[in-house]
């Protein structure tokens, strides 16, 4: 391997170390504020309302990270045998705003959590796991990635803890690290759809892989994964 390929591989692995750990930082928030919520006045507390206290404390000592667009809990309802029941909470000019989402069935604006990847993959997984980035029109109405962490109470599940994660910023915090990359890099989720990269071309959500072409042909030089989260970072074809 030639000194710059070498060099090329410490940052590429240095980069997806950097990702990873600001993935963990929100990941243990989001646990710890789980863990408080689950413990606000016994072991194995689940009402609503404590995760309503949770989420609000969860984004008011974050408030310098502005990473954090929002956060929320929705209960497993088809574990529990009980009703749909979801709050969430945006960050909205400096202050938290209550983000309704209609979980009603039979309304037209319902929003079926339960049939989201943020929801089902945390729940099925039983960890964390990240969804996107996406247009959050039910959200932030911007890119973003959720994070998400299941709840469970003596092995049995009670619903899923999640955060909104501005990729903008999210990018904004990696741009220098990106730049020293000096190759054509992308980040991407498990899906090999674009988190950020230095390729103009391939903005945020596009495939690396342009549609049509075939799955033989090869679009990348090398490949770093970040952390067990199904995500990674990768070097592309010049």
């Amino acid at each position: 391997m030639s000194t710059n390929a070498t060099a090329l591989d410490k940052r590429l692995k240095r980069f997806a170390t950097k990702v990873a750990e600001r993935i963990d930082d929100t990941v243990a928030a989001l646990q710890s504020a789980a863990h408080e919520a689950q413990t606000s006045d016994g072991a194995g507390a689940t009402k609503l309302s404590h995760f309503v206290d949770a989420t609000c404390r969860l984004l008011e000592q974050r408030s310098d990270d502005d990473v954090l667009a929002g956060a929320g809990y929705a209960v497993d309802a088809a574990a529990q045998s009980c009703a749909p029941a979801m709050i969430w909470w945006v960050r909205r000019g400096g202050s938290l705003v209550e983000r309704s989402h209609s979980v009603d069935p039979e309304a037209d604006s319902f929003y079926d959590y339960a049939a989201m990847r943020w929801f089902k993959a945390a729940k099925t997984d039983c960890g964390p796991t990240l969804s996107g980035p996406f247009i959050d029109t039910w959200g932030s109405d911007d890119y973003t990635v959720t994070v998400s962490v299941p709840v469970a109470v003596d092995g049995q599940s009670w619903g899923v803890f999640a955060a909104d994660v501005d990729v903008r910023r999210f990018i904004d915090a990696l741009a220098a690290d990106l730049r020293a990359m000096r190759a054509p890099v992308a980040l991407v989720n498990e899906a090999d759809r674009v988190v950020v990269s230095t390729v103009p071309s391939l903005s945020t959500g596009l495939p690396i892989r342009p549609r049509g072409m075939r799955d033989d042909h090869a679009v990348e030089r090398r490949r770093h994964p970040v952390s067990t989260y199904g995500w990674s970072v990768v070097v592309l074809d010049d």
